[in-house]
């Protein structure tokens, strides 16, 4: 797990060019949302942990314009972009989700491809914490195949977790309403433009310090290149848990 600062650090350099960039990014908050309106919900009060720049947010905020949507994310980069979004039942803030986080309970809890960034055990507890009961806590994150090849040729992944281990921490208080896990393969011109991809989103540097051996992209392009570029693996986990 990187250390707060650098994320807090990486993602707010990258604020302004994210929406750019973070094409697969908005199309898992398109899916959750599609999931949130298979529901037949009456909601006061929903948060966004991780919201970036508020993307997944604002569309909470017009489709239940009777709440209050709230958005944190541990980044004042990302907050100061999602501010530009304005909306009267819509407000953002810095804030830590493996940290308590605001006042009161809430009906609904989303986060959307940010787990991966923060300690789920700490995130779960807190959305035990302070979702009422019945409240649905929906969520994307990265699976541990993701950016497999990058493993396999010798830069450093960061570890995520994987449905198992997802449904075993929340099982104890939550029901599994839905929980599915998804294969995407991206196509890149090279190594070094995913390695771009991925710092322009706020990543650091695959190898965890910007020390890349040219034998590792050489070992990927072998290994997973074509004509076209190379591929990378995304692994997109979808979950809906009900608090009991």
């Amino acid at each position: 797990m990187l250390a707060k600062r650098l994320i807090s650090a990486n993602f707010s350099r990258s604020a302004a060019q994210y929406d750019r960039h973070a094409v697969m990014q908005r199309e898992m908050a398109d899916e959750l949302f599609s999931l949130l309106t298979t529901f037949d919900l009456q909601l006061t009060t929903i948060l966004d942990i991780g919201c970036g720049t508020g993307y997944l947010t604002k569309k909470l905020a017009e489709r239940f314009p009777a709440a209050r949507v709230e958005g944190i994310d541990i980044a004042p980069g990302m907050i100061e972009e999602a501010g530009k979004q304005k909306r009267d039942n819509l407000s953002f803030k810095v804030g830590d989700g493996e940290e308590v986080w605001g006042v009161g309970e809430y009906d609904l809890v989303v986060s959307n491809a940010s787990l991966q960034w923060m300690s789920v055990e700490q995130v779960f507890a807190r959305v035990r914490e302070r979702l009422k009961p019945g409240g649905l806590f929906l969520f994307t994150t990265f699976g541990p195949k993701t950016l497999m090849e990058l493993k396999e040729c010798g830069f450093r992944v960061n570890e995520f977790p994987d449905t198992i281990m997802i449904e075993q921490l929340l099982k104890p208080h939550f029901r599994n309403v839905f929980l599915a896990a998804l294969m995407s393969r991206e196509k890149f011109h090279s190594v070094k433009e995913l390695i771009y991809y991925l710092k322009e989103l706020g990543a650091a540097a695959a190898d965890g310090e910007g020390q890349f051996q040219l034998s590792s992209f050489r070992k990927y392009k072998e290994s997973y290149g074509d004509e076209d570029g190379i591929s990378a693996s995304f692994e997109l986990i979808y979950g809906v848990f009900e608090k009991l």
